[in-house]
């Protein structure tokens, strides 16, 4: 475990580079590392088969593939992929010109196109161009190869071993390509995804209280009567009573802690009944879908009569405040706005007749 471990740290050190991708990066380097383990496999094949001259063109590749993945340490990873490029291109028509086109090499160049196209730097007319470079490279090698003897004809055993280390290389060399660029992209779509729901409940929720805000409550109340358009609600709509004496008296801080406090005691005592909101500066919407205006008033009541006893603080001084409300029930006429609109009048007139009272 401690090898892998070192060995997952070196390929991620140094990636924080500006305008440069670490997942990008993390699959050169892992393609350098596949490429070097091919290499030490592809020599034991030619010990075994008696391939000497094969094994020592290949050693120049071992320096060269090692000289490469350091390199990614110290250049850019558009140049990094230059460099692999041609060193993967060079090996593939190097294989293909010894053993012909039967040992499978010449598919060496479909993870270059996976990366090629993954890759986030590069425009797509200049991936196009690439992609178009590789499919003339493969048919420029596929027409050579039916005209010329392959340097080292492989028996029928050394064909088969090299077309199953090069199948098993190629296809576990994709394999981790993929994983690595479809894992970078699903963490991505991962945060953005919660990005998007941050933003949301932000744009939804009122800040110092914690309640939905009036975007919300009305976008929740079009939902419901659109599904339930034969279901009776009422609405409420309340105000705290002389709210701007507890500001210019005891101070906007202590102000805003009232506001705070009555958002627990709405939230705990619509939860399962009703729901609730921040209207807009000291006011608060209430909507209860499936109660009449009796249940309604009952429950507001009740309400009234919790905001009255709640026990507010200024430092350590303790105060009471009271709330008016104004409610209406669902006429089955009447749009929202409408709705919303008789609530606020019935609030007035009991802010204009006393206050701390249910106008219904």
């Amino acid at each position: 475990m401690d090898y892998i471990k070192k060995f997952i740290q070196l390929i991620n050190r140094d990636i924080n580079q500006e305008n440069e991708s670490k997942t990008f990066t993390v699959v050169l380097r892992s393609s350098y590392c596949m490429m070097l383990l091919y290499l030490f496999f592809y020599l034991n094949y030619c010990m075994i088969y008696q391939l000497h001259s094969s094994a020592m063109r290949s050693i120049p590749w071992v320096f060269l593939m090692c000289a490469g993945f350091f390199l990614t340490y110290r250049i850019r990873s558009r140049y990094s992929f230059i460099i692999y490029t041609v060193l993967l291109l060079a090996w593939a028509i190097l294989s293909v010109y010894v053993y012909g086109w039967d040992c499978g090499t010449q598919h060496f160049m479909i993870p270059l196109l996976i990366m090629c196209f993954f890759s986030v730097k590069g425009s797509a007319p200049s991936k196009f161009a690439y992609m178009i470079m590789l499919i003339v490279l493969r048919l420029y090698l596929y027409t050579f190869c039916q005209t010329h003897t392959p340097l080292t004809p492989l028996t029928p055993d050394g064909s088969r071993s090299l077309q199953i280390l090069n199948t098993t290389f190629l296809f576990t060399h994709m394999g981790i390509v993929c994983l690595i660029f479809s894992t970078a992209v699903q963490e991505s779509e991962r945060k953005l995804l919660q990005y998007n729901q941050k933003l949301q409940t932000l744009a939804s929720t009122d800040p110092l209280t914690g309640l939905p805000n009036r975007r919300y409550m009305l976008d929740l109340m079009e939902k419901h009567i659109a599904s339930n358009p034969s279901h009776n609600f009422c609405i409420a709509l309340g105000d705290i009573d002389l709210f701007k004496n507890v500001n210019d008296t005891r101070g906007h801080n202590c102000g805003d802690e009232v506001l705070k406090s009555l958002g627990e005691l709405f939230r705990e005592s619509t939860k399962g009944k009703g729901y609730v909101c921040r209207w807009g500066g000291e006011e608060f919407f209430f909507f209860l879908p499936n109660m009449n205006l009796d249940m309604a008033s009952v429950f507001m009541s009740d309400l009234n009569v919790a905001v009255s006893k709640r026990n507010m603080y200024d430092g350590m001084e303790k105060f009471h405040i009271t709330m008016t409300f104004g409610l209406e029930e669902n006429d089955f006429r009447s749009g929202i706005t409408e709705l919303i609109h008789k609530a606020d009048d019935k609030l007035y007139y009991g802010k204009n007749h006393g206050r701390n009272q249910i106008v219904f």
